[in-house]
């Protein structure tokens, strides 16, 4: 009997054998791929804006450092005059600086004999000598110091720590105003000075035919120096003891017959007005109020300056072309805000071109009736 023979043993692959990779294998490993490199490029992304955000926060945080500093000097200074730093700061040397002396011999320190029934304004800046005149030094423009609160008159607002009110006292201002209007004047610049912080510094200039300060130089806006302001405004506009100004009564005395002291403003005292002569003499007080380096000028009006030159009168223009220039080369180019208050309107031509020069507002006013 024939055997038959086996069958061929089958040919079986190895377990570990490879074979080429499928269609959908290969389109998930580059679906994978692209989905890495998507997570890479994002994380990249992300890292880098926050480096930026943390670069931009670290210089605002920075830039915003030094001004701080130099407002807390200054209000350190303001609340305390015998406070002294240990060193020389820039702030120190802002506040303690003092202008020079004007060229002009005639202007008399102030004699210490008079007797004045209402205290001397309390300042850190002492000088005798009033100091508007020429070549006062580098203003401190619109700002001001910088971060100062500013101040509000008859509607209109500057700001800035540094603030000068400009009044017309001509005896003009009495028909145009009227009693109410003048109480009113009073009662509004009593609420301006009162309201400034106590950082904050301030004068008020008077003019006429020539012009007044209640002091030399700008000071603190403390409840003393604000008393002595009001006290100091009672007489302007009575015409009892002077007309217009102390200045044209007393010239340069520096107290009034009841012993009041007042910083004398003539035309001679101003270089590039030596000269000049006339009534409403808004543009004597402006170029005086750019000397003491103001960060907003407040100006209450009632009509248009006469000024005159060698007998030959002014044109509005001429006048205000002036102002501008002596404004520029005062506060070398970092002007203050100037706001012009109309009295009835009264003046609206050059008011108007003084407020649109010097960046500020205008408005016109009927005192009476606020």
């Amino acid at each position: 009997m024939h055997t038959p023979a086996p069958p061929p043993p089958l040919s079986v692959a190895p377990p570990h054998a490879s074979h080429p990779p499928l269609p959908d294998e290969i389109s998930s490993a580059v679906v994978e791929a692209e989905r890495n490199r998507s997570r890479a490029a994002a994380l990249g992304i992300a890292a880098l804006v926050h480096v930026l955000l943390v670069f931009a926060l670290g210089w605002i945080v920075f830039s915003a450092l030094e001004p701080e500093q130099i407002e807390v000097a200054i209000a350190a200074s303001a609340e305390s005059s015998e406070v002294k730093p240990t060193r020389d700061t820039f702030a120190q040397r802002v506040v303690n600086d003092k202008p020079s002396p004007p060229s002009n011999t005639a202007t008399q320190t102030i004699s210490s004999n008079a007797v004045s029934p209402i205290a001397v304004p309390t300042t850190d800046v002492l000088n005798d000598v009033p100091a508007f005149g020429a070549g006062f030094g580098t203003g401190f423009g619109a700002g001001g110091f910088g971060n100062g609160s500013g101040a509000s008159f008859f509607g209109t607002t500057g700001g800035g720590n540094r603030i000068i009110l400009v009044i017309d006292t001509s005896t003009s201002m009495n028909g145009n105003c009227g009693a109410a209007g003048i109480e009113a004047l009073r009662r509004e610049i009593d609420k301006t000075i009162s309201a400034l912080s106590p950082q904050t510094r301030f004068n008020i200039i008077c003019f006429g035919n020539d012009a007044d300060g209640f002091v030399s130089q700008p000071v603190v806006a403390n409840p003393e120096n604000v008393s002595n302001a009001r006290e100091w405004m009672k007489d302007y506009f009575i015409n009892r003891d002077f007309t217009r100004t102390r200045t044209s009564k007393y010239g340069n005395a520096g107290r009034d017959g009841k012993g009041i002291a007042y910083t004398p403003i003539p035309p001679s005292s101003i270089r590039s007005l030596q000269g000049t002569s006339g009534g409403s003499r808004m543009d004597l007080a402006l170029v005086a109020a750019f000397n003491q380096k103001p960060s907003t000028i407040f100006l209450i009006a009632d009509g248009e300056p006469s000024t005159s030159r060698n007998g030959r009168r002014l044109s509005n223009k001429a006048i205000v072309d002036l102002i501008e220039e002596e404004g520029k080369e005062i506060c070398r180019g970092a002007l203050p805000t100037v706001n012009c208050i109309s009295v009835k309107g009264i003046g609206e031509e050059i008011l108007k071109d003084i407020a649109k020069r010097f960046r500020g507002k205008y408005k016109a006013v009927e005192p009476a009736k606020i």
